[in-house]
């Protein structure tokens, strides 16, 4: 793509908006960023766009009419199809593209890319570690926090990128076309945005509607959702499952202890299980993914059996963080609906005391009924959902509601006895109270150094 004197509009200024005002920048673009957002909201992004002089600003505004005038569009994830800019942008069919698709325009080496209800940041990172294991040089970014974009801003010679892929990222794809494509589970998320399951089961496979039959799809062989995809791919289709796969299939299974990998082109192997160090079956769906995905970049069984035994798993994604008084605290602010809580909450037999809510994202919380019943002593409620939340699930234990974290942290200690849990597992977004998951996280953390 040359983007020399082209006019390019960035709406939406977060992290992967700096990446790509600074790249375009760079190649000559004349760059316009705008975003709904002040200058005074905005400083830290404002402060890495500062010795990019030629940028121009739209703050706190979308002018419809100058911005318009724009041959390109790249749009943040967290903007929606809805935005005014973006709805007029679509009509005049102007070029629309999400950073993922900007992105793919200048990386010419392969792209593992892995989407999913939950699990994406973990596998991501499970991806990586056994790529560096087995001594390559791996970019591992995208919807994970660190822009696909600012890969292109490094002179580093990566031979290989492993990027999260969000259903947000998906609706402006029209070339993206990785290497390998994973599809972990599909449970109910974002449907305030994307408005009804099957709609987003079809954003999600637009990972690989660009796949030829060199490339690959990793999919979950117990997912109803997921394993439907199957039949619409031209790719090479892998899959991962529980106690064993399906006639015909080929991938990688769990049985008493061991991952059996059991494929023709990739061979034949075992992997051992019992230095697993991350909690909850899911992560085993997790490394069974990441598994398939190293043998394809053709990893060494060592570089995998390494990662297996040493892998910590990710912070904010049921991260241990302290011991105090016999009572053990988890921070596990990632899971941003409820069956991310679901989850969470089979990872454990102690005695559980939840704090749950935020931002509700169309998620419907009467699923979490039975586990809520069968193993959380405590439910604490906070934020805008914390309501509708009580509704759904509160007659099924002791439950409160109050109105900040540090009154739940407070609560939620003060109701624990010695070898009880408290998990911080939200099953919302983190929009109502704070900037992100990160933040919301990192605010329970510090909150429990106080306590």
């Amino acid at each position: 793509m040359i983007l020399k004197n082209k006019k390019v509009v960035i709406v939406g200024l977060a992290r992967s908006g700096v990446a790509v005002a600074q790249f375009s920048s760079q190649r000559g673009a004349k760059v316009t960023v705008t975003d709904l957002k002040t200058k005074a909201e905005l400083q830290s992004s404002l402060k890495l766009l500062a010795p990019f002089k030629k940028i121009k600003y739209e703050l706190g505004r979308h002018p419809l009419k100058t911005l318009l005038a724009a041959d390109l569009f790249i749009v943040s994830p967290g903007v929606p199809l809805t935005n005014p800019l973006v709805e007029q942008a679509l009509k005049k069919n102007k070029k629309i593209m999400s950073e993922l698709e900007f992105a793919f325009q200048f990386i010419t080496i392969p792209i593992v890319a892995v989407t999913g209800t939950n699990g994406k940041t973990t596998t991501t990172m499970m991806i990586g570690e056994m790529l560096k294991n087995a001594k390559k040089n791996v970019f591992v970014g995208g919807n994970i926090g660190n822009a696909l974009t600012n890969m292109l801003l490094t002179k580093e010679k990566y031979q290989v990128v492993v990027a999260e892929v969000s259903s947000f990222q998906l609706e402006h794809i029209e070339h993206f076309q990785p290497k390998v494509a994973l599809i972990l589970n599909l449970t109910p998320d974002h449907l305030d945005r994307h408005g009804s399951m099957e709609n987003y089961r079809k954003i999600k496979g637009r990972i690989f509607q660009n796949q030829k039959p060199a490339d690959t799809l990793i999919l979950n062989a117990d997912d109803e959702w997921v394993k439907t995809y199957a039949s619409e791919t031209k790719s090479r289709t892998y899959f991962f499952g529980k106690e064993g796969l399906s006639e015909g299939q080929e991938g990688v299974y769990y049985k008493e202890g061991r991952f059996y990998l059991k494929t023709k082109d990739l061979g034949r192997e075992q992997y051992l299980t019992d230095q697993v160090k991350v909690k909850g079956y899911h992560n085993k769906e997790n490394f069974m993914a990441s598994l398939l995905a190293a043998k394809i970049l053709k990893c060494s069984p060592e570089a995998i059996q390494t990662t297996l035994n040493t892998f910590q798993g990710v912070a904010h994604r049921l991260e241990y963080v302290k011991t105090r008084g016999y009572v053990e605290f988890y921070n596990d602010s990632k899971a941003t609906n409820p069956y991310s809580v679901i989850r969470s909450l089979e990872s454990f037999d102690k005695p559980l005391i939840l704090i749950m809510g935020g931002r509700d994202k169309g998620c419907e919380f009467e699923i979490l009924r039975p586990l809520i019943q069968q193993k959380v002593k405590t439910l604490i409620l906070l934020g805008e959902a914390k309501e509708k939340i009580n509704r759904a699930i509160g007659d099924y234990t002791e439950t409160f509601l109050v109105g900040t974290l540090e009154e739940a942290l407070f609560m939620a200690y003060q109701k624990s006895r010695a070898g009880d849990v408290i998990l911080f597992s939200p099953g919302c977004a983190s929009f109502d109270m704070f900037k992100n998951y990160e933040d919301r996280g990192d605010r329970f953390k510090e909150l429990l150094r106080d306590l």
